[in-house]
């Protein structure tokens, strides 16, 4: 497998600068005013060539900016790109969570680890009540349209309808079906955005009351991927992932049923 690459962005920057603890420490102080180097000297112990320093690397990662009060020169902190980074920490919360590489020249293979057995899993996955409480796309968003396959031979039709109003369709035959271990299914999207047609493999496996998930789709060609990877789709499937783990949790503390 190979791990996909991403271009540098200000999200790097940011958490490059944030991972010095004396620059985060002047951060929390220019939260609280702005301050020039001088000022900076003292509290932290440091010369002013060192203050300087870090404060050349946080202004060059757009987290603060320089000033001008008549003889001063202080220094305040910059707030966006600290809530991007929130931002990201919140909804994105994939490190840890799922494991998105690529395979071959036309694989994208996703991973994602979860505290219930197989079958709660299985059937999350197709269960139509079940379904619309985590397959919903956006957040804030519905399942208008679901329509499961239930068994090798049969079609399958989902419809996702955005907070706005939009909505995407999805279709596909259910290829292989086997309960609590293995679903396999064609997809394609009403208005594709990607060439062609794809092949999905849901595969779980039982450890110690963990199940892994192993998604694995297979595109018509390596171009198709390529598109696919420029997407927000990784992000989109850690999302409903986190949303599945939280339902599959409250599921087993409520002790119901899941059909």
């Amino acid at each position: 497998m190979s791990y996909r690459k991403t271009t540098t962005g200000p999200l790097d920057s940011t958490f490059a600068a944030l991972a010095d603890a004396t620059r985060r420490a002047i951060l929390e102080r220019l939260a609280l005013g702005d301050a020039t180097v001088n000022e900076l000297v003292t509290p932290f112990n440091l010369s002013q060539p060192t203050i300087s320093r870090h404060l050349k690397v946080l202004e060059q990662a757009g987290l603060i900016t320089s000033g001008r009060d008549a003889q001063r020169r202080p220094r305040r902190l910059v707030r966006k790109p600290l809530e991007d980074a929130k931002d990201w920490l919140k909804g994105y919360r994939n490190p840890g969570t799922l494991h998105y590489t690529t395979a071959g020249d036309r694989e994208v293979v996703m991973k994602r680890a979860f505290t219930a057995p197989r079958s709660l899993v299985f059937d999350a996955f197709v269960v139509p009540e079940l379904l619309e409480k985590w397959f919903y796309g956006a957040p804030g968003g519905t399942l208008a349209v679901c329509e499961v396959a239930l068994k090798a031979g049969d079609c399958f039709r989902y419809v996702w309808r955005s907070p706005e109003g939009a909505e995407i369709g999805m279709r596909g035959t259910c290829l292989e079906f086997v309960r609590p271990e293995r679903i396999v299914a064609t997809e394609q999207f009403d208005v594709p955005w990607y060439p062609g047609e794809a092949t999905g493999t849901i595969a779980l496996e039982e450890r110690n009351g963990m199940t892994v998930l192993t998604q694995t789709i297979r595109y018509e060609s390596q171009a198709a991927r390529e598109i696919v990877l420029q997407t927000s789709m990784e992000h989109g499937v850690a999302m409903g992932y986190d949303r599945l783990a939280n339902l599959l949790e409250s599921i087993q503390v409520r002790g119901e049923a899941m059909i």
